[in-house]
């Protein structure tokens, strides 16, 4: 499934001041099989392992 998000970041340097915010966002090919309750968890982890640089993601919204 493909899921559109939006969210604010911060970049590991500076982990708790949160510069950058994503209005949208495709997420493409999320397992199906994930219950939706999990997919806010599964689409931050994913994110963040294909954005070395991000230090922590808040405010993440399914569109």
């Amino acid at each position: 499934m493909n899921y559109q998000v939006s969210y604010e970041h911060s970049l590991k340097s500076a982990p708790n001041d949160f510069i950058v915010h994503v209005p949208s966002q495709l997420i493409e090919n999320v397992p199906d099989n994930i219950p939706f309750a999990l997919v806010a968890e599964f689409v931050t982890n994913l994110i963040l392992s294909r954005s070395p640089q991000i230090g922590k993601i808040r405010e993440m919204r399914i569109l």
